[in-house]
């Protein structure tokens, strides 16, 4: 016979770990009648039911996604402290980013984008973070090309993002510059994505004026 659960224990094994978290987390288990209060212990087998209350009710959204207005649609979010598992992120500064940038993209209406440079570590994550939402190519910044093969890569992009911290030649910088380029000055994955996603949506509300 499967043994009863420590809630305490429980709810930090799903990421509500603060005592805010855990209070809110608690509060929705007593609601739905999963567990009543001044209970310390949980049956096994309601621990699908518990996970399923859980999410659906306590969304968990860290300080930064606020701060980066990401998590809006999730309702009545409680602010994560340290060591809780944000529900937008999941605690990667690199995700968030990402995030913010696709949604950013997607509100903007573009979806072919180019990101030129970047060491071959930032060009072999960047497709894993944002390929499902974004018809994404990365280009080597260290790597001079023909205008023309530039000039018809340009053509078919909606967007072109220079990492100007990362590893860019500015020969190759100058060939990609235009109209439909913005360049980053931050280091970090999560922090140039950032960036990008301020610049573009700052773009669409001026040409939205």
């Amino acid at each position: 016979m499967a043994k009863d659960l420590p809630i305490a224990k429980l709810l930090a094994e799903l990421g509500y770990r603060t005592d805010a978290a855990q209070g809110a987390a608690r509060a929705a288990l007593e609601g739905a009648g999963i567990t009543r209060a001044g209970k310390e212990r949980i049956a096994a087998w309601k621990r699908a039911d518990a996970e399923a209350v859980l999410q659906a009710r306590v969304a968990l959204r860290c300080p930064a996604c606020v701060e980066a207005g990401l998590g809006r649609e999730l309702a009545d979010p409680v602010v994560a402290g340290t060591g809780d598992r944000c529900r937008v992120c999941e605690g990667s500064a690199n995700r968030r980013g990402a995030i913010a940038f696709a949604d950013a993209c997607e509100r903007a209406g573009l979806r072919r984008v180019i990101v030129v440079g970047g060491s071959p570590d930032i060009r072999r994550e960047l497709p894993g973070l944002l390929g499902d939402r974004l018809d994404l190519r990365v280009v080597d910044g260290t790597v001079a090309r023909p205008g023309r093969d530039v000039q018809r890569e340009l053509d078919g992009a909606d967007l072109v993002v220079l990492l100007g911290s990362t590893e860019l030649n500015h020969t190759v910088s100058a060939t990609w510059a235009g109209p439909k380029t913005v360049a980053t000055q931050t280091r970090g994955i999560g922090a140039f994505l950032l960036e990008a996603a301020a610049k573009v949506a700052d773009r669409a509300g001026r040409a939205g004026r």
